[in-house]
């Protein structure tokens, strides 16, 4: 059975005081050397332009948590992160589904406003008042409500 590939590299798996060649560095973080040679293209450096070429573990651990902050994005209040597009988006139409995971939790829904994805927000229940401003929240009945012309839990218990 093949081992797993990560899916993200790591910088805890770099020592910072130790040196590593290209292949190191590609059997260290699961990756493939071609990879590690366009890291290098793009700015990891190298300690000098000798072969074979060595990369400082200092330098490889701050080249890969600069690549993992310019990739990640924080949402504003009343946005969600749309895995389409990549970026935050303000939901279509300004509205969000609501429902509650448990009492402080609440769930959020909404179909983003530039390709129509849905996408889903977690919160805390005590920053509902002041999403409650800037969104149209709409609370879901449950499931088993939505057919039922007179929703009373009791009804079938009744005695006609």
């Amino acid at each position: 059975m093949r081992a797993r590939k990560p899916r993200r590299c790591s910088p805890q798996r770099v020592k910072q005081g130790t040196t590593y060649e290209v292949a190191e560095v590609a059997k260290l973080l699961g990756i493939h050397r071609n990879t590690v040679r366009r890291w290098l293209k793009e700015g990891l450096g190298a300690i000098d332009d000798r072969r074979p070429l060595l990369i400082h573990g200092s330098a490889l651990k701050a080249f890969l948590a600069k690549r993992r902050e310019t990739r990640r994005h924080t949402c504003r209040p009343g946005e969600f992160y749309c895995f389409r597009c990549r970026v935050p988006r303000a939901p279509w139409g300004g509205t969000a589904d609501l429902s509650f995971r448990n009492e402080k939790v609440a769930r959020l829904a909404a179909l983003c406003a530039c390709c129509g994805t849905p996408m889903h927000r977690t919160v805390r229940r005590a920053d509902l008042p002041t999403l409650g401003v800037l969104i149209d929240l709409h609370t879901l009945a449950p499931e088993r409500m939505n057919g039922c012309s007179d929703p009373n839990a009791n009804r079938a218990f009744e005695k006609v």
